[in-house]
């Protein structure tokens, strides 16, 4: 029988707030993906389909992370299993993505732990 053991994942958050103050969040998305490529590829993916309702500057500052270093230090950091994030100023409010490793255990049904019922066995 083979033991537990834990495989990386990736825990992503993307927050919408409708204002700068970051307290009003008018949208959330949270998914995980099992490779670091898999959550850059869909905040590139976000970020390219937000970049034309941007100002100049801000598109610019959100191209050249899809394009460039950004992308690549976030790739660099989760292989690292360090977090990353990048965030955006759009209309009058932001969005931030985050991405977060974490250990995602695989337990094969023979190794887990049966649950007792209630007035049975010593507990």
């Amino acid at each position: 029988m083979r033991a537990a053991h834990p495989d990386r994942a990736f825990w992503c958050e993307r927050i919408t707030y409708r204002t700068l103050d970051a307290d009003d969040p008018a949208d959330a998305e949270r998914y995980a993906v099992r490779a670091p490529a898999d959550a850059v590829r869909r905040i590139r993916a976000d970020v390219r389909e937000l970049a034309s309702t941007l100002p100049h500057v801000e598109r610019h500052r959100a191209l050249s992370w899809v394009d460039g270093g950004g992308c690549v230090g976030a790739m660099g950091a989760l292989h690292r299993g360090e977090p990353c994030g990048f965030s955006l100023s759009h209309e009058r409010g932001w969005t931030e993505w985050t991405v977060r490793p974490y250990l995602d255990f695989s337990v094969e049904g023979g190794l887990l732990l049966p649950i007792p019922r209630p007035g049975c066995g010593p507990f």
